[in-house]
């Protein structure tokens, strides 16, 4: 699903849930409805946030009780809360996201794979960026990454440029070329890089890494 579509749904389900969503000005009004850090297209999430601006106050646990109402399936709002005007806005808050690569079965080269990720010096990997390809350095964006055979999860710094976690994925098959393609992409949330993971940007709890094996790369 595009930003766009996304942008769409939660006009309509504010429309439906009858909240007094604030609208913008000038020739094609539009919901006050913004996506800091959209998802790209093809993977999954927990970690999605939207900022809303409303024509007036609001009830915020019965909004959240009549939005998941209408939402479609598969949506859902997990956590909300009031920003008073003047505090710092939500992209402020979202310093880094946890991913899950999930493989098909367990593979218990990955638990190498993950130290080889935390000593080497730098992490390579190509991108194409306007019809050239170059070579990107994953290093300084990763956090912390974890492993329990079958899923890696990462924490992943959001720095310019953006790393993709399949990204994460051609770094990790670079140390071992028969690794199965992954299964499933997960955004599991977004917050702030903690030495025990990540502490999500509203409720402030914190995403751990997986048990098995945890490696957070010095900074």
């Amino acid at each position: 699903m595009s930003a766009i579509d996304l942008g769409r749904i939660w006009e309509r389900s504010l429309r439906r849930a009858d909240l007094p969503i604030a609208y913008s000005e000038g020739f094609s009004p539009h919901a006050k409805v913004s996506f800091p850090d959209a998802l790209p297209l093809g993977y999954a999430s927990t970690g999605e946030y939207a900022e809303l601006t409303f024509a007036g106050p609001v009830d915020v646990p019965a909004a959240v009780t009549a939005l998941n109402a209408v939402f479609p399936g598969g949506l859902r709002v997990l956590h909300a809360l009031v920003v008073a005007d003047g505090e710092a806005r939500l992209a402020k808050w979202l310093q880094a996201g946890v991913w899950d690569i999930a493989y098909p079965a367990a593979t218990p080269a990955l638990c190498a794979m993950v130290s080889d990720v935390r000593s080497a010096a730098t992490l390579p990997v190509p991108r194409e960026r306007k019809g050239e390809v170059v070579s990107l350095d994953l290093r300084p964006a990763i956090h912390q990454i974890s492993t329990d055979s079958q899923t890696v999860r990462v924490v992943l710094h959001h720095v310019e440029p953006q790393v993709r976690p399949t990204e994460v994925d051609l770094a990790l098959r670079s140390f071992a070329a028969d690794l199965p393609e992954p299964t499933l992409v997960t955004r599991v949330a977004q917050g702030r890089p903690d030495d025990g993971g990540l502490l999500e940007a509203l409720s402030g709890e914190l995403v751990p890494p997986l048990a098995s094996r945890q490696e957070t790369l010095p900074t």
